[in-house]
């Protein structure tokens, strides 16, 4: 049985006789990458994707991953360039990397070049109602939770087809 005083006198739990036993021929323990449940925020090991949309006025999403591909940040957004109108469908930032500025980073990449444009969301969570007011406010715009599309963004089409590209981080 394991932690019985008679484990104890043998040498303790299987996993430290296992690890102990590599160490004494000479083996180093095995060095195991941690899984996105694991990663910490480390600017140095995020990468930053964009998949782009594939009609004028299509969906368009960043996502920013850890070294094993999960995606911790992610925004959803739509633009129409002939009606001046944009809307922010979707953002996540997952528990441990909220509140360092992921989702006002990726918020300020899908506005950029857009001044002027009408912005909106769709209804927002708990923490999108505390965040899009900072955010508006910062960026000196509204981003009111009615999403307003135009008949361009209306239309249908197939989410993503094109594979994402990966970019630089916008600055912080």
């Amino acid at each position: 049985m394991v932690g019985s005083p008679r484990a104890a006198r043998r040498g303790g739990s299987l996993w430290t006789r296992l690890t102990g036993a590599f160490r004494e021929a000479g083996t180093p323990a095995p060095v195991v990458a941690p899984n996105s449940l694991e990663w910490r925020v480390d600017p140095d090991t995020e990468t930053w994707w964009r998949l782009p949309p594939i009609a004028p006025a299509g969906m368009q999403e960043i996502q920013v991953r850890v070294p094993d591909g999960y995606d911790f940040a992610r925004l959803v957004w739509q633009v129409c360039d002939l009606c001046r109108l944009g809307l922010v469908a979707k953002i996540r930032v997952t528990g441990l990397w909220q509140h360092h500025g992921y989702g006002t980073r990726m918020v300020r990449f899908a506005l950029r070049s857009r001044g002027g444009y009408s912005w909106s969301t769709t209804p927002q969570s708990e923490d999108g109602k505390a965040f899009f007011p900072v955010v508006a406010e910062a960026m000196g715009m509204a981003l009111p939770a009615q999403p307003h599309r135009c008949e361009h963004m209306r239309a249908r089409e197939p989410r993503f087809s094109v594979p994402a590209q990966r970019i630089d981080p916008p600055p912080r």
